[in-house]
């Protein structure tokens, strides 16, 4: 009777042929996978910044007068600030000084991330991690850093941007899409601070787009 099964021939090229789909393909899925995971914490952490601000609002009246303007905060006035308008109103395991000798202060999430948050002359600095241990992983900066500001001027002294909410970064944007990736300081790209990265995906309906620096 003739023997219908497969040579071992015929098995290893099989195999060598699954690899080499294999080898090509699951990088691209774990690439796609690591987005859609960063894109969930990212709308998650918008949401719930937010969400502590509307009740601090709530509680404390307009938000208009709570930063001085034209000075920098120390770190005993900065965890003055969150320990009166964010802090209460946010679940948060901690904060502390993130360097030595710095005015930044870093919080603790919940979910394993974190923020660091300063207040100098224009407003307010915020910065969320999707992980701690990435806090100081200059190599994957726009994987891990997403720029957030509360009641900055936008560039002129005039002028003064989410005085009610937190929003993406946005210092010295001139309004155009193309900016947010050419800005020579801020730009979403190799070489500049990626500090508009977050607003770029905010502008693709919080989709990180296919030209982001990933």
């Amino acid at each position: 009777m003739k023997n219908e099964g497969f040579s071992l021939a015929e098995i290893l090229i099989t195999l060598g042929i699954i690899g080499v789909v294999a080898t090509m393909t699951i990088p691209t899925l774990m690439t796609n996978f690591q987005k859609k995971r960063t894109e969930t914490q990212l709308v998650k952490f918008y949401s719930m910044i937010n969400q502590t601000l509307r009740m601090s609002v709530a509680e404390n009246g307009d938000p208009e007068g709570w930063i001085s303007r034209d000075k920098g905060y120390s770190a005993d006035e900065n965890i003055e600030f969150l320990n009166t308008y964010i802090l209460p109103y946010m679940k948060n395991l901690g904060y502390k000084n993130c360097t030595r000798n710095s005015d930044l202060i870093c919080i603790a999430l919940l979910d394993g991330g974190v923020i660091t948050f300063k207040i100098d002359g224009n407003g307010a600095d915020i910065t969320y991690y999707t992980e701690e241990k990435y806090r100081t992983d200059m190599q994957n900066i726009a994987r891990h850093r997403f720029s957030f500001q509360f009641s900055k001027e936008s560039g002129a002294w005039d002028k003064i941007n989410s005085t009610n909410y937190i929003e993406p970064y946005t210092y010295g944007w001139d309004g155009k899409l193309q900016s947010l990736r050419t800005h020579p300081r801020y730009g979403c790209r190799n070489g500049a601070g990626y500090n508009f990265c977050t607003k770029m995906i905010q502008q693709n309906s919080w989709k990180i787009p296919s030209d982001y620096p990933w």
